[in-house]
């Protein structure tokens, strides 16, 4: 049988003629590099004179991958995982909130200005996974990813008092609405991207879409009318 060496990160490793004793025999010291498996070729035998003999040792070439080798690169997502990607970066996003001039009560035909603060700006997080080696069908070695997730502004949608919406932050209001609600909502693109390393160099997984974040700020906001009771 074959016992394959731990593996070490230094892919130029070479054996340098150290030993070990097991039974009275000298067994040299083995690594396997991020390309390379080197193991122990043994002997088991059993009866009254059960034991393990060494034969010599084994190196193949490695194949790292965190997918199987029939596993398409656009289907390669290993560790992805939709809800808590989107949950890690919501915890990035700011809380928002509403900037109306004049502020608390508008007029009717006399231009609002809206902002909201602060100022959404792409949020990341990033998430570490460490996965089985598929690459090999070695399920004792493991692969770290890393997944850097971002969320993207997309805009700010805007709902007036009167109901009406804008992407623009300005509103000019045209009718009396004495208890109404300014809204924002800011939508936010989240997409991932992946990263994987056999040790030696870095590889980028297809980036995957995983969906939306929606912040959403409100403010009572009155409209009044100057000269309602003229006529």
């Amino acid at each position: 049988m074959t016992e394959w060496a731990a593996g070490i990160a230094n892919d130029s490793w070479t054996w340098r003629g150290s030993f070990w004793t097991l039974g009275g025999q000298r067994v040299p010291v083995l690594r396997s590099t991020p390309l390379e498996d080197t193991g122990w070729v043994w002997e088991v035998y059993c009866g009254p004179n059960a034991g393990v003999r060494y034969l010599g040792y084994q190196q193949l070439p490695r194949r790292p991958s965190p997918c199987s080798l029939n596993t398409p690169a656009a289907s390669c997502l290993p560790g992805f995982s939709p809800a808590s990607f989107r949950a890690a970066v919501e915890g990035k996003v700011p809380v928002e909130q509403i900037v109306a001039t004049p502020p608390g009560n508008g007029l009717v035909g006399v231009p609002v200005n809206l902002v909201i603060s602060p100022s959404p700006v792409t949020e990341r997080a990033v998430i570490d996974a460490t996965v089985p080696d598929l690459g090999d069908g070695d399920r004792g070695e493991a692969i770290h990813v890393k997944w850097i997730v971002q969320a993207v502004p997309q805009g700010v949608v805007w709902t007036h008092p009167d109901g009406t919406t804008s992407s623009l932050g300005s509103w000019i209001p045209q009718v009396e609405e004495p208890q109404g609600y300014l809204v924002a909502t800011v939508i936010y693109s989240v997409r991932a991207f992946g990263f994987w390393s056999n040790g030696v160099d870095v590889y980028q997984l297809t980036p995957e879409a995983v969906g939306t974040i929606r912040v959403t700020a409100r403010i009572r906001y009155g409209i009044q009318q100057v000269q309602s009771n003229l006529g």
